[in-house]
């Protein structure tokens, strides 16, 4: 792996494998000497037929020592990860991670160990055979290239702003399996995860917001309890922000948030194009009296009634779903544990 380029997928994306492979095509040198884009999976963490996704020259699976135990993802396996990948690395050009809390985290310590140069959310551009980093900075009034003196390049990467190679691969990846040994961190232990609702709006996965048609402030005690069955944050149209009915770091609209989410629930708001041209969702269910308003011409499904009476129906069956879901998993878990004894 000698002056490869190695990615880190977090998931079945290409779009990390794609700008490795159009980092190599600029890398490639007079005498066609290119270097290789090597997929690296941990287990436990990442399938490895997910990693393939985007077809690397070379597919690594990591895998504990004797096959014990697996990776764990998140911080409680944050140190594990870096010193298994670390011992995969072997002289790497650069280690390409995606943008997130994780691969941040999972950077920083790669680099440190490796004693190379770490640069997160950034850009990558060839110039003159050398790798440079790009970023915004000053809240984004600026751009800085940042470049790098020593080590293996280490970076975290935006998968929504990457390019991809003129020529694709279209070849199967050669696999194999490495095996490490590496000691858990004791520091760290993983209890439980909780869907946390992200305040900034802009960051957040799921939004339930309200709109004037709720007719007074209070309408949002609604909004709040729909949000969290849902596990959401809370957002509004302009209305009720210049109204005063919720702060303004709560709106979303061309003069408020621009929001990507994957669950947009939009009630009592009908949906201008002030106010649309912000929103991309991936699950878009809006809850509004009237059946011509424009918010349905964007819905994947739709509740054509009052948010009144809808809300608490939707958040009450909501909450008996994942109450029920709990008690069926708790169920197999002694059932199990019967079993085994």
């Amino acid at each position: 792996m000698t002056g490869a380029l190695l990615t880190v997928p977090g998931g079945e994306n290409p779009a990390l494998l794609d700008e490795a492979h159009r980092l190599a095509e600029e890398l490639t040198t007079s005498d066609g000497e290119s270097p290789s884009v090597v997929a690296v999976a941990f287990d436990g963490v990442v399938d490895p037929e997910s990693a393939a996704v985007g077809t690397p020259d070379e597919l690594v699976h990591v895998v504990r020592e004797n096959g014990s135990e697996t990776f764990a993802a998140g911080a409680a396996g944050v140190r594990t990860r870096a010193a298994a990948l670390a011992q995969v690395a072997e002289d790497p050009r650069a280690i390409l991670l995606p943008d997130t809390a994780d691969g941040a985290d999972l950077a920083a310590l790669t680099a440190r160990r490796l004693r190379g140069g770490c640069v997160t959310d950034c850009l990558l551009r060839v110039r003159d055979g050398d790798l440079l980093a790009g970023r915004q900075v000053y809240g984004g009034r600026a751009y800085a290239e940042l470049s790098f003196e020593r080590g293996p390049s280490v970076v975290t990467l935006n998968t929504e702003a990457l390019g991809t190679p003129d020529e694709p691969p279209a070849d199967s990846p050669d696999e194999r399996t490495v095996e490490v040994s590496v000691a858990d961190d004791d520091r760290v232990r993983h209890l439980e995860t909780f869907d946390v609702p992200e305040d900034d709006l802009a960051k957040a996965r799921r939004i339930v917001a309200g709109g004037q048609g709720l007719g007074n402030p209070d309408g949002f005690s609604l909004i709040e309890d729909l949000a969290d069955a849902f596990g959401a944050a809370v957002g509004s149209s302009r209305p009720p922000a210049d109204d005063g009915w919720v702060p303004y770091d709560r709106q979303i609209g061309v003069t408020g948030k621009e929001i990507d989410v994957e669950l947009y629930v939009p009630s009592a708001i009908s949906g201008d194009s002030y106010h649309m041209r912000s929103v991309n969702a991936e699950y878009l269910v809006p809850i509004n009296t009237d059946p011509d308003a424009r918010i349905f011409t964007f819905a994947d499904i739709g509740i054509v009634g009052d948010v009144y009476e809808y809300a608490p129906a939707l958040a009450e069956a909501i909450r008996e779903a994942t109450d029920s879901q709990g008690a069926e998993e708790t169920t197999d878990g002694d059932e199990a544990e019967e079993v085994a004894e």
